[in-house]
């Protein structure tokens, strides 16, 4: 049937394929395309072969010209109501020669409408239902075939908004299947001379012959690398020949690919399959290909050394060891250890000895440090390292400070070693052993000597005096092992005396008085006035000033005259404890 017949036909029916285009608003393209055989498709709608007049609705269209064996062109074109807008279309052939093995489709009763082979958009159109509807057996030179790849093929005729016809048909090699367009009967008949064909060019027409031979459409799907790690990627590469549609799929999600070949980067979190599905006029294709991926994560953590030291004196941290954590991981993308938080993958970091103990005493703690890494892809290892930390929490170190006493007028000039009797040098060393221990809390402490004398004899001789007496005491220090730059002295000479009620009271309050009357009160004030004071810094506390009633050489340190170098070393000597009596104030 012609196309002019066929529009003809419609028309009779009382139906018409373009009623809204004769009714409306409309303008004229006329189209000239080669090869003449080309077909016209007006926004994706099929509207008849090339080389005519089409009335169409006024405004912007897509304008595609569509032959099988050519490359489609698509042009944008506006129609303006009442005018014709002429366009002309040349195309460009593809590669030609097409191989079997292969078998033929005639049909029937569809001359105007467009052929669609396993798809349903223009790229599948591989003619139209004129050049495909006669067998050759009486006219051999006017041979309109299909001839398409053996297998299954999905068909539709359209023309314009009507479908007459769409089913598979299923076409074995070296076979004919005719297609009753009008009622979808298909007859199948040996096609003999298929066998005889070696190949055939894609698109042949004659003035009343047609052939169009379909190309088998391929594909395949590979990947760069099959096994990757969590976290890393690999490049999937496709190539395609004859299709119009390419899907990569994996699972559930699925990307349109544009071009028949080509590549792109995937990730998967798990062993995934993607498969690629394609399709052209020639058929259908699909490959696939496996991506493992290793979710196994691996991991090392070290503590060195395992044990370290830790000490605290009051709220001064003396000694603080640490340790060196080293940790390793593969394969992982979050890594924290506990209690330290996120760190990287591999690294390595200081920690000191931090005791939860917080009370005085030993230490003797184990801290744990536990890493986890982990991957996006389920995997997780965990690894522990633990640290002991040994050593202890002391007070702040008490210093016995005591003042020191010396025997009236010593040490003179002419002896500036004697006068410091061996119970005061008793007194002394009980605050050097305390403030070495101090030391270590405090290093910046120090201790000021204050020298002192009582009341009598002029103010210039007892200022050297008391200066004596302060380095007298420095000089016993320093011998003791304390750096003497940490030793400062101070001669008060008589400016500061204790007065009588301070010593009363100090008397009364004194541990060590004795219970013998040793002399007068007024004996009593001066002995406590002839005295060195120790104060230690910065803290300002400063020794207590009892007078040292019970010592061996109380009797020599409490009388007012002033003693020869021999009494001073021989009581000094003797260190004769005294007997118990009243108490001299008395």
């Amino acid at each position: 049937m012609s196309h002019r017949n066929f529009s003809k036909w419609v028309v009779i029916a009382g139906f018409s394929l373009s009623a809204s285009v004769m009714f409306g608003q409309t303008g004229k393209l006329r189209v000239r395309v080669e090869p003449k055989q080309a077909y016209v498709f007006v926004d994706g709608v099929p509207y008849g072969d090339g080389n005519h007049t089409y009335r169409i609705a006024s405004g912007n269209h897509s304008i595609g010209i569509y032959n099988y064996g050519f490359k489609p062109q698509v042009r944008d074109v506006t129609i303006d109501e009442g005018n014709i807008t002429e366009a002309e279309f040349k195309l460009e052939p593809v590669a030609n020669q097409v191989h079997g093995p292969w078998g033929r489709i005639q049909i029937e009763g569809a001359s105007v409408f467009a052929v669609l082979l396993n798809g349903k958009t223009p790229d599948y159109f591989v003619g139209h239902g004129d050049e495909f509807n006669h067998g050759g057996t009486f006219l051999p030179c006017c041979i309109q075939q299909l001839v398409v790849p053996a297998g299954t093929h999905t068909l539709t005729l359209v023309y314009k908004d009507w479908t007459l016809w769409s089913g598979t048909v299923s076409v074995n090699p070296n076979e004919r299947v005719v297609l009753n367009a009008h009622n979808g009967s298909q007859k199948v008949t040996p096609w003999t001379k298929g066998e005889s064909i070696s190949s055939l060019p894609r698109f042949t027409a004659g003035s009343a012959s047609a052939t169009v031979a379909v190309a088998p459409v391929s594909g395949n799907l590979v990947a760069q690398s099959a096994q990757i790690n969590c976290g890393d990627s690999t490049q999937l590469n496709w190539t395609t020949v004859d299709t119009v549609e390419r899907t990569i799929n994996s699972g559930t999600e699925s990307q349109k690919q544009q071009a028949e070949s080509g590549q792109m980067a995937v990730g998967p979190r798990q062993n995934t399959t993607y498969t690629l599905q394609a399709s052209g006029p020639g058929g259908h294709v699909s490959s696939t290909t496996d991506v493992s991926v290793n979710t196994a994560v691996q991991s090392s953590l070290q503590a060195s050394p395992a044990e370290i030291r830790y000490r605290k004196i009051g709220d001064k941290v003396l000694e603080q060891g640490s340790s060196n954590l080293s940790w390793s991981t593969s394969n992982a993308s979050s890594v924290s250890i506990d209690p330290l938080g996120s760190v990287g993958a591999n690294d390595s970091r200081a920690v000191q000895a931090a005791p939860k103990q917080q009370v005085e005493g030993s230490v003797n703690e184990v801290q744990s440090y536990v890493l986890t890494a982990k991957n996006e892809c389920g995997g997780s290892d965990t690894k522990t390292a633990t640290v002991r930390i040994v050593g202890s929490i002391e007070p702040i170190p008490s210093v016995p400070l005591a003042s020191v006493f010396f025997p009236t007028g010593y040490p003179d000039q002419n002896h500036p070693d004697q006068g410091l009797v061996q119970s005061q040098q008793e007194v002394l060393k009980q605050s050097v052993d305390g403030f070495k221990k101090y030391l270590e809390y405090d290093a910046d402490a120090k201790l000021t000597i204050v020298g002192n004398t009582d009341e009598r004899d002029s103010k210039a001789r007892n200022m050297t005096l008391s200066q004596r007496r302060a380095d007298s005491v420095k000089q016993y220090l320093q011998s003791l092992g304390i750096p003497e730059g940490k030793i400062e002295t101070v001669a008060q000479g008589k400016d500061h005396p204790l007065d009588a009620d301070t010593v009363k009271a100090l008397h009364a309050q004194n541990p060590n008085k004795p219970t013998k009357s040793l002399g007068n009160f007024q004996d009593l004030v001066w002995a406590y006035n002839r005295r060195v004071d120790i104060v230690l810094q910065p803290k300002g506390e400063q020794s207590t000033q009892y007078y040292p009633g019970t010592a061996p050489e109380a009797e020599l340190l409490f009388s007012s005259e002033w003693p020869n170098q021999t009494e001073i070393v021989t009581l000094a000597a003797e260190k004769t404890r005294l007997p118990v009596t009243s108490d001299p104030q008395q």
